[in-house]
């Protein structure tokens, strides 16, 4: 499993207790994410000198309750058996009232699902004229607000539901009385292990990365549950996970994709997308901003790298893309790699000789070569015509330059200089192409996931 985080002091308590390994306890204190063993010099790291991952380590904390480290490395790897501290970073833990580690239910809390599902979906406005005589606040019906999807990552049926969770307070010094928060849960068919959670807490985390096109969104708060009944789930638990520093991250709509933008099996399809792709090895969050501030600028590096994001969102979407329809050059690449076979087959010296080294080589070469990056560019141009038209205006207008730039041109020219250590300063036509990056990657996803054009459109525009 592969997280992706710059470690932020978001755990201030300390939680002292004893964990077990290889049937013997070891007593700890734990605290921003790194357990320390508590010893006399030397006492028990010999008992790890061959272990240095666990999938988890379960204990008992000082507030008896269960605890579950997820993810755990002895921190200095070999070398940790003999350093004076035994230390262990942890990407996660639970704390439960079970010693059982499995669950059949998952309530994420994150500031990023208001953005995604609007809170003021749970109230109604009861008013004569909204402007100058509101009569009260109802809660709607919890059928009324809440919305299911089911979806398959990975092969696994997964049952999703968004909802809200209200409070109220009466002190008087508080001035908000009613609290509105979107929660997102996850319900299986069969108990999961806690060794999954951190699996399940990525298809999230992903999600709203994608949505809010942010990388620092939240998640405030993970609750775990038993079943007990029927449909009646008891709460056993809570988690938390180790995150980036998202104290800056602010909730905005207004720049991120919501509920609304993906009618009919778009977000299960779209959910689905997102979280596979760790598991595929494609996922590449890198091309996304860390925060608001990170949003702001960028340079040659950023720009290649959201190239390279780019050019292979466009293979997944379509895989040999010219072999397929040209058919010109379809002929060609056959008769080149035929023709290679036909040497090789009929050559009388080892497979292994220089040459046919050479021939296979060239072969591979040409069974890879497909679209030209500059081809990819323009075929995106031409087929996000409308979506990109207001935005090319908006962008040329700002800049200043002659709208009938051949960016698919530029695209190319920029792209081989700087893979070719060429890095030469960013100009206003680069600044465009960064631009249209970013919407085609967004585009060509959307479109996978079978969200109308109309709603992409409304999409990019508001967040590019």
């Amino acid at each position: 499993m592969i997280f992706f985080w710059r470690l932020s002091i978001i755990d201030k308590d300390i939680i002292y207790g004893k964990f077990e390994f290889n049937n013997k306890s070891y007593p700890f204190f734990f605290a921003n994410y790194i357990i320390t063993v508590t010893q006399t010099p030397y006492e028990f790291n010999n008992d790890f000198i061959n272990n240095y991952h666990f999938d988890y380590l379960r204990g008992v904390a000082n507030n008896n309750k269960y605890i579950f480290f997820l993810d755990c490395d002895i921190v200095g790897g070999q070398l940790g058996p003999i350093s004076r501290n035994l230390q262990l970073v942890c990407k996660g833990y639970v704390l439960s009232d079970s010693s059982e580690d499995c669950y059949d239910q998952i309530k994420f809390f994150s500031s990023a699902l208001n953005a995604f599902y609007s809170p003021h979906r749970a109230i109604e406005i009861n008013h004569k004229d909204i402007l100058f005589s509101v009569q009260g606040l109802t809660f709607k019906n919890y059928e009324d607000t809440s919305r299911k999807f089911s979806c398959i990552i990975n092969g696994e049926h997964i049952d999703c539901i968004l909802l809200f969770r209200s409070s109220v307070t009466l002190k008087p010094e508080d001035s908000s009385i009613v609290s509105v928060n979107t929660t997102f849960s996850m319900k299986f068919s069969e108990s999961k292990s806690v060794t999954k959670l951190a699996q399940y807490y990525l298809y999230l985390h992903d999600f709203l990365v994608f949505v809010n096109f942010r990388a620092d969104v939240p998640i405030d708060n993970v609750i775990l549950y038993k079943k007990v009944e029927n449909e009646k789930y008891a709460k056993i638990g809570t988690a938390m996970f180790c995150q980036r520093d998202c104290r800056q991250y602010s909730a905005d709509n207004k720049r991120s994709i919501s509920y609304n933008d993906l009618p009919d099996k778009s977000l299960p399809n779209i959910f689905s997308s997102i979280g596979e792709r760790r598991e595929q090895k494609c996922y590449n969050p890198f091309f996304i901003p860390l925060d608001d501030k990170d949003a702001r600028y960028f340079n040659s590096a950023k720009w290649l790298i959201t190239a390279i994001s780019f050019e292979g969102e466009f293979n997944r979407k379509y895989p040999e893309y010219k072999y397929n329809n040209d058919e010109k050059f379809k002929k060609a690449k056959d008769l080149l790699i035929s023709t290679i076979d036909k040497v090789v087959a009929e050559s009388e010296v080892s497979i292994n000789n220089r040459s046919n080294a050479a021939l296979n080589s060239f072969r591979n070469i040409i069974s890879h070569t497909d679209t030209t990056i500059k081809e990819k560019f323009q075929f995106c141009m031409d087929n996000y015509v409308n979506e990109i038209t207001p935005l090319i205006k908006k962008y040329v207008t700002a800049e200043g330059i002659d709208k009938d730039t051949n960016f698919s041109q530029a695209y190319s020219d920029y792209r081989n200089n700087i893979a070719h250590g060429s890095i030469l300063p960013i100009s206003k036509t680069e600044k465009i192409t960064f631009q249209l990056m970013k919407c085609f990657i967004y585009a060509l996803i959307l479109e996978a996931g079978g969200v109308p054009r109309e709603k992409i459109k409304d999409i990019i525009t508001r967040m590019f």
